[in-house]
């Protein structure tokens, strides 16, 4: 009996001395954050002082739309002894990750912050794809409204809560790399959850400021073609078909194209060249909401994240929708103008006289909520 009972002790003594041992490895390795990205700084972004209430932030993006923060600027001080000032920290290759962590170092928030952005979420490298289950994980378990609360409570017990995951070290410029598509199937749905809670993180930090956060959706150019089609989307009978509707529009004969294009979509959904051409053909035939609709859906399914695509600005507009937040739909407005003229200079920036209209309408936006 006592042989018994000093096993069972001994047994109980081991578990209790590797369940310790376990958390407290644990707790050693996880870092302290109450969201849990998978990613950290290598240091802190140098303090910065800002010189105007009103400020731009995003990426190459979000640095083209402040060359017009002039016009931004008269727009809101019409009738103003002063005009108005607006700053930008918006610059190439800061992904929304960068933009947060520039903005950790503003020694005071702007009145008001726009961000413009979701062209190069990626361009830099900022999880191990090893690694996308335990990333899952801990922000289910971080969606979790009570685990949430808990966590801003007491952020240390977030060293137990999440999987321990090996942070990427990102330094003080961004190391930009051309994405193939195999590491850009795998990243995909990743970079897209850590973008949504960036955007939500932005939302709040905001608010927490008394900052009016003004978040814009990034035009996209309709008319040019996916870069990369996945090649798992496409078979040598696929391609013989889209030969076939090009031979078709070559004879002008998009109604006949248009009905094919339109079975193929349904039968091979994924391939963004079949959903570029569709678009092509309904636009020409003055189906014109079918077609913007096909048009993005091909920039959803581009194999190479070289620009915004639909899917950014999906998520854009419902972070603005389930969060309250003024949204100013930039993309949309270049949307309606497509067919009436030529909206883009280049594959990735509109005519200027698109800002210029832009900035018009998102300044006397401004001008009503500040009550100029």
């Amino acid at each position: 009996m006592k042989k018994v009972l000093s096993l069972l002790l001994l047994t109980v003594l081991v578990a209790l001395v590797t369940g310790g041992f376990l958390v407290f490895d644990r707790y050693q390795k996880n870092p302290e954050q109450v969201v849990p990205y998978p990613y950290t700084f290598v240091e802190s972004a140098p303090a910065i002082q800002l010189d105007a209430p009103i400020l731009i932030t995003g990426d190459r993006m979000g640095a083209y739309f402040a060359k017009f923060k002039t016009e931004l600027a008269a727009a809101i001080s019409v009738n103003l002894a002063k005009p108005i000032q607006v700053q930008s920290l918006a610059k190439e290759g800061s992904g929304l990750h960068r933009t947060l962590h520039e903005l950790k170092s503003l020694t005071q928030w702007p009145q008001i912050l726009i961000y413009q952005g979701a062209s190069e979420e990626f361009a830099e490298s900022k999880f191990n794809p090893a690694e996308i289950g335990k990333i899952n994980t801990n922000f289910k378990r971080y969606s979790d409204d009570r685990i949430e609360t808990f966590l801003i409570l007491y952020p240390w017990l977030s060293r137990l809560v999440y999987e321990p995951v090996h942070q990427v070290k990102l330094g003080p410029t961004p190391e930009l790399k051309q994405v193939e598509e195999p590491e850009y199937l795998r990243r995909m749905e990743t970079e897209l959850l850590l973008y949504e809670q960036q955007l939500i993180q932005l939302v709040n930090q905001s608010k927490d400021r008394n900052t009016l956060l003004i978040l814009t959706t990034t035009p996209i150019n309709l008319d040019v073609p996916p870069k990369k089609v996945c090649e798992f989307t496409t078979t040598t009978d696929i391609e013989t078909e889209i030969l076939d509707l090009r031979e078709l529009l070559k004879k002008n004969n998009p109604k006949a194209a248009y009905g094919k294009s339109s079975k193929l979509i349904n039968q091979y959904s994924g391939n963004a060249l079949l959903w570029f051409i569709h678009g092509q053909i309904s636009k020409r035939l003055g189906y014109t909401d079918e077609a913007a609709q096909s048009l993005l859906k091909a920039t959803a399914y581009d194999c190479q994240p070289w620009r915004a695509t639909e899917v950014y600005n999906s998520i854009i507009r419902k972070v603005a929708k389930d969060h309250q937040v003024l949204l100013f739909d930039f993309a949309q407005l270049l949307t309606n103008e497509w067919t009436q003229n030529t909206t883009f200079f280049d594959e990735i920036h509109p005519q200027n006289l698109y800002y210029d209209k832009g900035m018009k309408q998102l300044g006397m936006v401004i001008k009503r909520i500040l009550k100029l």
